[in-house]
């Protein structure tokens, strides 16, 4: 999973994303990486993709069950994950198997942005 967010931290980079932006998808990908693992089978597959001020990223991974946010109780160690997906994101969703989110950011105007 390290792997993952370094990969799209990178391309992120890369790709001019602004900062806080780029922390968000970060942290979001962490979150559906983290769930395909402990709730899929088999391997974990990701999709970033940067255009027109918009970051789509899709994780799937083979399972029957469909992301769904779940209320944590208070001492519940886990179930928070997907609240912060809702927070962070655009939109998001999912199916059997695959559950992908946009992320939109205004660009940062080139005279201002940190070097």
């Amino acid at each position: 999973m390290s792997d993952m967010r370094r990969v799209t931290a990178a391309l992120l980079l890369q790709t001019r994303v602004p900062e806080q932006a780029a922390d968000a998808v970060v942290l979001v990908v962490s979150e559906l990486v983290t769930n395909a693992i402990r709730h899929g089978r088999g391997e974990v597959s990701l999709r970033v993709s940067v255009a027109d001020c918009r970051v789509e990223v899709v994780v799937v991974a083979e399972s029957s069950g469909r992301a769904a946010v779940k209320e944590a109780g208070p001492d519940d160690e886990t179930g928070r994950g997907l609240f912060l997906v809702d927070a962070l994101t655009h939109c998001w969703g999912g199916d059997a198997g695959r559950t992908w989110c946009v992320f939109r950011y205004e660009p940062e105007d080139a005279g201002t942005a940190a070097a």
